[in-house]
C-alpha cells in the first residue's frame, strides 16, 4: 500500500521549511530568513498517532513570478499539489493576507483537494489581532507556530483523522523497485526479465521518463517490477517532467520490497549513484546493488574482488546489499535476481529470539569490552528485537552515552556474521534503563 502523500505549499518565507522539519523530526530542510531559500522539493517519512506518511516540502509560490526559476518553483508547488493527497497551506500572520495566499487558495479549491489553512508564527499576545484578516476568507484556520510547536497537534491530529489505517496485509506479490541514474541499462533489464519489449529501449539518457508497473512470472512465482524514470543531477532536472519523475521515484523506493541499485560497469560508481544509493538506504530498503553491462569490462584488467573493493569503498553504507555483475542485454545472471530477492524479502522478516540473541551478545562483550564512560564502567543487560522490515534491535545499557557508534558498528558486523541478514539494513535503538529496575 502506497504511504498517502502530504504536501506543504505556501508562498516564500512562510515557514514551510521549519514545519517540515518539525513533522519529519529532524533538520533536511535549509532554514534560511531569505526568501525562496527553498527551491527544491524535499522528501521526508513521518508518523503520527499510528498512521505513517511522506511529507512534502516545496519552494515559495509566487501569484506573479518575474524569474524563470520563481515559475519554476510555482510548477513544482502545484505538481506537489496534484500528488498528494492531504495539502497544507501556510500562510504568514506576521505578514498578513498576501495576494499569493489568495491565488494559492484559489487553486486549490479548484483541485478539490482535501486542505488544511494553516497561519504560522502566532505565538504571541496579539495573535487575534493578526488572524482577522485570515478569518475574513472565510477559511477553517489552525493557528501555529512551526519553531514553538504551538498549534502543532492540533494540526496533525485534524490531518491524521483523514488518514488511511496501516495496512498488515502483505502484498499479494513481491515488489521490486529497479533504480539508478539514466542510461545505466534499467529499462533493458525490465525487457530482460519479462522476456519481452515492455519498456521503451533507446540509447538516448532518460527515455523512460515515469515509473511503470509490470508482473514477471518465474517459476510460477509473481513479482512486480518497477522501472523508475532516471535520476540526474539538481542543475539537469530543470524541466517539470523530470521533478515529477524524481518524485515517483522516491514513493517507489519507498513502496518497494527490494531495491535493484543498477550501476554500469563501464562507468564504475559515480557520484550520483552514490546518492541514489543514499535515498534506498535512508527508506532501510532491501537491496541489491547491479553491475551492469558487464560483458563489456574486459575481465583481464578487472577481477571480481577488485570490483567489490570499488564498489563498497564508494558505497561503504551499502555493504550488507549483495553485489551481482551482469549484461541486461546478454541476460548473464539476471534470473539470479530472482531467488536473491526471495532471500532477502525472508532475511528483512526474520525475528531472532531474545534468548538466542543474549546468547549471542555475551559472545560480543566477551570478545571486545566496552569502554569505559567518564570513569565508570558501562554495561549492556541484554538485548531485544522490536521489530522486522526493516530489524530492529534495542540495546539496553546504563549510560546510554557510553554506547558509541563504532560499538555499534562492531556489533553489526558480529550479528550478520552469526544470523546473516544479508541484503538488508539492520538498525540499533539505544536505551539507558532507569535505575532500580
Amino acid at each position: 500500500m502506497s504511504k498517502p502523500v502530504i504536501a506543504i505549499v505556501g508562498r516564500p518565507n512562510v515557514g514551510k521549511s521549519t514545519l517540515f522539519n518539525r513533522i519529519v523530526r529532524e533538520r533536511r530542510a535549509v532554514i534560511e530568513d531569505v526568501p525562496g531559500i527553498t527551491r527544491d522539493r524535499l522528501y521526508g517519512t513521518a508518523e503520527w498517532n499510528d498512521k505513517t506518511f511522506l511529507v512534502v516540502d516545496t519552494g515559495g509560490f509566487q501569484i506573479a513570478p518575474d524569474e524563470d526559476i520563481s515559475r519554476q518553483v510555482n510548477k513544482q508547488a502545484l505538481i506537489a499539489v496534484e500528488e498528494a493527497d492531504i495539502i497544507i497551506l501556510l500562510m504568514d500572520a506576521e505578514g498578513g493576507v498576501h495576494p499569493s495566499d489568495t491565488g494559492l487558495i484559489d487553486k486549490l479549491r479548484a483541485s478539490g483537494k482535501r486542505v488544511f489553512y494553516a497561519v504560522n508564527k502566532i505565538d504571541g499576545l496579539n495573535d487575534e489581532k493578526l488572524l482577522y484578516d485570515f478569518y475574513s476568507l472565510g477559511l477553517d484556520l489552525f493557528p501555529l507556530s512551526a519553531l514553538s510547536g504551538k498549534g502543532y497537534e492540533e494540526l496533525m491530529d485534524g490531518i491524521s483523522a483523514l488518514l488511511p489505517e496501516a495496512e498488515t496485509e502483505v502484498s499479494a506479490y513481491p515488489r521490486i523497485a529497479i533504480v539508478g541514474r539514466p542510461n545505466v541499462g534499467k529499462s533493458t533489464l525490465v525487457n530482460s526479465l519479462l522476456g519481452k519489449e515492455r519498456m521503451i529501449v533507446s540509447p538516448v539518457a532518460g527515455t523512460t521518463r515515469d515509473a511503470v508497473d509490470s508482473v514477471c512470472s518465474y517459476y510460477k512465482k509473481k513479482y512486480i517490477i518497477v522501472d523508475t524514470a532516471g535520476i540526474r543531477r539538481k542543475g539537469r532536472m530543470a524541466e517539470t517532467v523530470e521533478r515529477y519523475s524524481f518524485m515517483r521515484t522516491v514513493k517507489n523506493i519507498e513502496d518497494c520490497d527490494v531495491a535493484l541499485l543498477v550501476l554500469d560497469a563501464s562507468a564504475g560508481v559515480v557520484e550520483l549513484d552514490q546518492k541514489i544509493a543514499g535515498l534506498i538506504f535512508q527508506a532501510k530498503k532491501g537491496a541489491v546493488i547491479l553491475f551492469n553491462k558487464w560483458d563489456l569490462v574486459d575481465k583481464g584488467l578487472l577481477s571480481m574482488k577488485e570490483v567489490e573493493e570499488q564498489v563498497y569503498q564508494k558505497l561503504w553504507f551499502m555493504r550488507y546489499a549483495p553485489l551481482l555483475t551482469i549484461s541486461a542485454i546478454s541476460r548473464q545472471r539476471v534470473t539470479n535476481l530472482f531467488p536473491l530477492t526471495d532471500k532477502i524479502i525472508a532475511e528483512g522478516a526474520r525475528r531472532i529470539d531474545t534468548h538466542e540473541l543474549n546468547e549471542f551478545l555475551a559472545g560480543v562483550l566477551a570478545r571486545k569490552e566496552l569502554p569505559m564512560y567518564k570513569g565508570k564502567k558501562v554495561k549492556i543487560y541484554y538485548l531485544t528485537q522490536i521489530r522486522t522490515n526493516p530489524p530492529g534491535f534495542v540495546v539496553f545499557t546504563n549510560y546510554k552515552e557510553g554506547i558509541k557508534e563504532q560499538y555499534i558498528k562492531f556489533m553489526e558486523g558480529r550479528l550478520r556474521e552469526r544470523f546473516s541478514f544479508r541484503g538488508v539494513p539492520v538498525e540499533f535503538f539505544i536505551r539507558q534503563r532507569k535505575k532500580g529496575k
